[in-house]
């Protein structure tokens, strides 16, 4: 017979799983990281490293059986305890940490390279009508608490890193200094037990101090709060003129999803998991440092931004679809700090001539935009929408003989004689 604890612990693991390698995350996921030459203890149940951040998750399966007080006291406390230790790990430097990707294999971890640090509980229960939105470690660094379904509508609605890492940020901005509690749950539901057992939990909450935060909803609830008020939360959430305060948002979510405007959003974004498959089928299919330094880059852009992208890829196929042989067509954009050259090129070109064009077309913007861009990524394809080509360009001021080079390419084919600037406005919730 199987027992209980394995049970538990399969649903554990198969949960890291879930968020490690069928979610956006797994790019930059590294499940139950150990100690590679050292201990080999696990450190965390899920490490998510991307650019200067460092997310470590915790995911418990607590058979939650009405007793709050166990809950809160043993399995949320000990949760807490186990990220502190694994971020002190972590932040020791005292020996070298080398831990391993299942798909890039082993790697040196540097944490100084990790400037923002986001600390996650996610219970894979979710039975309890009431749990606190976050808790502190004993060195006072805020630990979020999230339970399982809530947490994967917020990894599923949020499915960019940027958006992802601007939503924790936000909801510690809020949380951090406050008691917050959030109410699941029907009316219904809440018996006597729970009534009681909410009551003590509360009372000892604001006897420990002021500020204090009730949220009448599930955190769908409170995302759908987050994204209506243009990615901050409800104005009275920031108010510091009273100690505490209690919100219903109860059905906040499923109205938000309601909204017309939301429901034009979700249509306009269709064309942003362009830059998501092209990363899949193109760029990530071979794993080679270049590669992957062009895939940080573009999985750097927001859900808006890569519809923007996408919006332009699919506008320059449909509109030179029947472009005549020997032709080549560029657009450049811009997503945050990043340059995207478009090189569409006609069905004849072979693809030898395509690459060093493309490369071209990067280094002649360089050139003419005078180096004030840092980094340009290239993506060429034909009229047909296929035979991708793609790079990516860190720029630095040419030398002479580069720049004498690059003068008389972009002479030769008549490039940024007759350079046209246009802007093009996208709003995230179309009319």
């Amino acid at each position: 017979m199987i027992s209980q604890e394995k049970l538990k612990g399969d649903l554990g693991e198969e949960a890291v799983n879930t968020l490690a390698f069928d979610t956006y995350l797994k790019y930059w996921c590294y499940a139950g990281p150990k100690d590679e030459k050292g201990s080999m203890k696990e450190i965390c149940d899920l490490l998510i490293l991307f650019r200067d951040t460092m997310i470590i998750l915790s995911v418990k399966n607590y058979g939650f059986k009405g007793n709050y007080d166990r809950y809160f006291r043993s399995t949320l406390d000990k949760a807490v305890s186990q990220v502190a230790g694994a971020e002190r790990r972590l932040a020791d430097n005292s020996r070298e940490l080398f831990i391993r990707h299942a798909n890039l294999g082993e790697m040196k971890f540097d944490s100084d390279k990790y400037k923002i640090i986001h600390r996650i509980i996610v219970n894979h229960n979710t039975v309890p009508l009431f749990y606190p939105g976050g808790r502190l470690t004993s060195t006072g660094k805020y630990v979020h608490i999230f339970n399982w379904d809530a947490f994967l509508c917020v990894v599923e609605e949020l499915d960019t890193i940027p958006d992802f890492i601007q939503y924790l940020t936000e909801r510690e901005l809020i949380f951090n200094d406050k008691k917050t509690i959030i109410m699941n749950g029907t009316e219904e539901a809440w018996d006597l037990d729970v009534q009681r057992s909410f009551y003590d939990y509360n009372t000892a909450q604001l006897d420990s101090g002021p500020n204090f935060l009730l949220i009448s909803g599930t955190e769908n609830d409170l995302l759908a709060d987050y994204l209506w008020h243009d990615r901050k939360f409800n104005k009275h959430f920031y108010d510091t003129t009273f100690n505490g305060g209690s919100f219903q948002l109860d059905g906040k979510w499923q109205d938000y999803l309601s909204q017309k405007e939301v429901q034009c959003k979700k249509s306009a974004d269709f064309t942003s998991y362009f830059v998501d498959e092209f990363l899949k089928n193109e760029v990530l299919y071979k794993q080679d440092p270049s590669n992957l330094e062009l895939a940080v880059e573009l999985l750097s852009l927001s859900r808006f931004e890569r519809r923007i992208v996408g919006s332009q890829f699919l506008s320059m196929l449909t509109q030179y679809k029947d472009l005549d042989k020997d032709n080549i067509v560029r657009r450049y954009g811009k997503a945050g700090d990043l340059v995207i050259a478009f090189v569409l090129h006609s069905r004849n070109i072979p693809r030898e001539r395509m690459v060093l064009l493309s490369q071209i077309a990067a280094e002649g913007y360089a050139y003419w935009n005078r180096y004030q861009d840092k980094k340009i990524a290239i993506i060429g394809f034909s009229q047909d929408g296929i035979g991708f080509v793609f790079g990516l360009l860190n720029v630095e001021p040419f030398s002479a003989e580069r720049e004498e080079i690059t003068r008389l390419n972009l002479n030769d084919l008549k490039w940024f004689t007759n350079f046209e600037t246009f802007m093009v406005n996208h709003k995230e919730y179309p009319d």
